[in-house]
């Protein structure tokens, strides 16, 4: 018998009420070791940002081409080499000309005792902003197709193209074989590793034993939104023939298997892309709810596309680390960046740009010796810093990611222009930090020589060290903030001021800050505020806070004495 109920009426009893949590802790979150990105790929879907991680790049982003071949193909390489050096996974959003790029469906028919694939003819891949969306008829020389088993489209568009697989269990009835309605398809890349595997009935009234839809589009369905399945067949043709090649077993007690050839049913189209496409892309890496704490330019030098990058920084509020290609002279990168009028964005303190004048080996091993951008590796050290917390949760992000203790180790280096004074000056003033070799008490390494963002003037906010904590702070504010949304104003109030008592306290004990100078401060290194808005004082509030971040010693200037 139960002692107590849930809800008491007028009866006598004991009503137990639901657990209250007041435990509850802000989540950590590792969005912080993750970047996004955008470039030219051989694979991946081109209507929306997707994760690759150290496990998965090969099987979703192919194979490298070489950078001779087209340029665009760098960011392959600081993909591959970012994995490698601690990133734990990129948001990737795959360039398309949305003109150009053609997707089609494989058709599998019946053709006597086997089945025979072909592709039909190719529309638009990018119609409606998606891929194939509305495109739900199989043509094939403009004429429409018949008489097919089924139709298979791959979104994840692979210009290398897949490979289809189908088989049919035996279906023993009163101790003979039938005919089955019910098959497995599997889907393979072009070296043969495993895509997807569905099994389901090409009858639409099918169950499974658990009173469930097996009908195979729906089974595909469910499982993934890259892979669309049409059935071209109905009612007592709805079946794998028990004589069929891909039913059963063979002689040798092995499943039989009928498998296509590779088929090609995505073209990829021209590399040369509109100024539409880069907005397309920026837009989706800024509309995804894939969360990453950085953004790379993956060596791209398009001014439009680093522009549009530059907007999804500040939308997001995340760091937007570029690299300025390493054949320029330093007068020629400074007005690289100069174009780009990054100084010119309030969020200039997240833009951060890279020069590297050095060549090396491919770090994937698919081009020869030269120029490879470091703009990306910097964010994967960064990333790899990140993933060591204190016991507060907090990283050391008031290390900027710089001078000795992060050095440049590529096989192969050789530095091609040597800056002078005077030119590394210039740069600095410009907010480009050079990647090259540096003379130390442990010896000469290659690095990342100085640490400073788009931010001009002498200010904290020139400071990369500084942009990465004030970021993650603002972010944690803001997040916290929509937790004490909905809620009545004084628990909001309670609630923020408990938050950022607690948050800005850790961020002081990890060393993130020091005492301000600031007479309004009273030798505190941070303050807040949260009150009512004056003008809408029933539903909006206003959280101010001011803090007084630790810097970075850049400059060290030594005196020798001389004395008697």
């Amino acid at each position: 018998m139960v002692d107590f109920t849930r809800q008491l009426g007028n009866e006598s009893g004991i009503q137990l009420n639901p657990l209250q949590d007041e435990s509850e802790l802000a989540e950590a979150s590792n969005e912080d070791q993750v970047y996004a990105v955008t470039g030219r790929f051989l694979r991946g879907p081109i209507d929306r940002p997707f994760v690759v991680t150290r496990g998965n790049f090969k099987r979703r982003l192919g194979a490298g081409e070489p950078m001779r071949v087209n340029e665009l193909n760098e960011t392959y390489v600081q993909v591959y080499e970012s994995l490698q050096k601690g990133a734990k996974a990129v948001v990737v959003q795959r360039l398309a000309d949305a003109a150009s790029a053609k997707i089609g469906w494989i058709l599998a028919s019946v053709d006597g005792t086997g089945i025979t694939f072909s592709e039909t003819d190719q529309v638009d891949a990018l119609a409606g902003n998606a891929v194939g969306l509305g495109d739900e008829t199989t043509l094939v020389g403009a004429e429409a197709a018949s008489d097919y088993l089924l139709a298979i489209k791959h979104l994840e568009c692979f210009n290398d193209g897949i490979v289809v697989s189908i088989h049919a269990d035996e279906n023993a009835v009163d101790g003979s074989l039938e005919d089955n309605d019910v098959l497995t398809i599997r889907l393979k890349d072009k070296d043969g590793g495993q895509l997807y595997e569905f099994t389901g009935s090409l009858n639409p009234e099918s169950v499974d034993d658990y009173g469930n839809t097996n009908y195979l589009p729906d089974v595909v369905a469910t499982s993934t939104d890259m892979v669309e399945i049409m059935i071209g067949v109905t009612g007592a043709t709805a079946v794998v023939a028990s004589t069929s090649d891909a039913y059963g077993y063979g002689d040798s007690g092995a499943q039989n298997w009928v498998t296509s050839d590779v088929l090609k049913t995505f073209t990829e189209g021209g590399t040369t892309y509109a100024a539409d496409d880069y907005q397309r892309v920026a837009s989706k890496l800024e509309q995804t709810k894939l969360n990453y704490g950085f953004l790379a330019s993956g060596g791209s030098q398009n001014t439009t596309l680093l522009t549009a990058l530059m907007g999804v920084s500040y939308q997001r509020n995340v760091q937007f680390r570029l690299d300025i290609p390493g054949n320029l002279t330093p007068a020629d990168a400074i007005t690289f960046f100069s174009e780009l009028n990054a100084y010119a964005s309030v969020t200039n303190h997240l833009i951060h740009a890279f020069w590297c004048p050095v060549k090396s080996l491919d770090p994937s091993g698919v081009n020869p010796k030269g120029y490879f951008g470091t703009a990306a590796l910097n964010i994967a050290m960064a990333c790899q810093r990140n993933s060591v917390t204190n016991a507060y949760g907090f990283a050391a992000k008031n290390y900027p990611v710089a001078g000795s203790d992060f050095p440049v180790s590529r096989s192969g280096m050789t530095q091609v222009y040597v800056p002078s004074d005077r030119e590394l000056s210039q740069m600095a003033k410009a907010g480009i930090n050079p990647v090259v070799f540096e003379t130390y008490s442990s010896g000469s390494k290659c690095v990342f020589r100085d640490s400073l963002t788009a931010s001009t003037g002498n200010s904290l906010k020139k400071l990369i060290a500084v942009a990465d904590m004030s970021a993650f702070i603002d972010n944690q504010v803001v997040r916290y903030g929509k937790e004490a949304l909905q809620k009545p104003m004084a628990v909001s109030i309670s609630l923020m001021k408990d938050f950022l008592r607690d948050l800005f306290e850790a961020a002081e004990n990890s060393g993130w800050m020091v005492p301000s100078e600031d007479p309004e401060m009273d030798g505190k290194s941070f303050s807040f505020d949260i009150q009512a808005n004056a003008n809408k004082p029933y539903d909006a509030l206003d959280y101010t806070y001011r803090i007084r971040y630790d810097g970075t010693n850049r400059q060290s200037f030594v005196t020798q004495t001389l004395t008697r």
